[in-house]
């Protein structure tokens, strides 16, 4: 293969944690980066960086962007440099299928941390294999003890664990926050439905359309219509009830008063 005369680098932080510097954060990355291309004397031509996304997922915006610079550019000579196999992806299939493609770029691909890792020779092919396949199961092994902890959070009756949160809601650290305008909305379909029952008759269609014609954004920030509007009237959420897989729990932190 042809000498390499440039280096590309990559990076990638999937956590917050990860962009305040703890553990492999970005700036540590891109330092390292800049380092390996001074110690080998090429100039380093670009970083492409992918914060807060996830290893185990193939296309990613700097990946997509890395792919189509190294096309537009074999005649560069370029070397794609990132500090570590992990850093690349969390899963198997995906590390090796971005190293295939990498070579079908026409770049050579250098880790840092892991000299020669990325070679066609079989016994150093094998090993980062088997590099990625530690790394998938540590991302496993991460997301099981998050979701073990978040249940535990949920089952103790606490805030905030994760996912989604309700229109009218917004979560800051652990716990949930009411949005001041979008929970009056909510308030205002929670009511136009009570008098349904009371036989006032008002139809999730025509709730949307009051919405709507009176410039509220739905949660979409585009226009209601009565799906959304029956989600909200039927979420148990605002009842004061959270949901984790088929664990549910009553919050009373989030309960909406006067308007159940």
């Amino acid at each position: 293969m042809e000498k390499v005369q440039h280096f590309i680098g990559y990076s990638r932080v999937s956590t917050d944690g990860q962009r305040d510097g703890q553990g492999y954060g970005i700036k540590i990355q891109e330092d390292r980066i800049k380092q390996h291309s001074d110690e080998k004397g090429l100039p380093l031509v670009r970083i492409f960086r992918d914060d807060g996304v996830s290893g185990a997922l193939a296309v990613r915006p700097a990946m997509v962007e890395l792919m189509s610079y190294a096309e537009a550019n074999k005649h560069l000579s370029l070397g794609l440099v990132f500090l570590r196999l992990d850093r690349l992806a969390r899963d198997l299939l995906i590390q090796e299928g971005l190293i295939a493609d990498f070579h079908k770029h026409g770049l050579q691909v250098f880790s840092i941390e892991e000299e020669d890792l990325c070679s066609t020779d079989p016994t150093r092919k094998l090993f980062r294999q088997m590099k990625g396949m530690l790394a998938e199961y540590e991302k496993a092994m991460i997301t099981a003890r998050m979701s073990a902890g978040r249940l535990k959070k949920v089952e103790s009756g606490g805030g905030y664990a994760g996912g989604r949160v309700a229109y009218g809601f917004c979560a800051k650290g652990d716990e949930y926050v009411p949005v001041a305008d979008e929970l009056e909305v909510v308030k205002k379909i929670l009511k136009l439905r009570r008098k349904v029952k009371l036989g006032k008759r008002t139809s999730y269609d025509g709730i949307a359309k009051q919405l709507n014609a009176n410039g509220i954004p739905a949660p979409s920030g585009k226009r209601w219509h009565s799906r959304t509007v029956q989600y909200i009237a039927s979420n148990d959420f605002y009842k004061g009830f959270q949901h984790y897989g088929s664990v549910r729990v009553l919050n009373p932190a989030i309960n909406i008063h006067g308007v159940n």
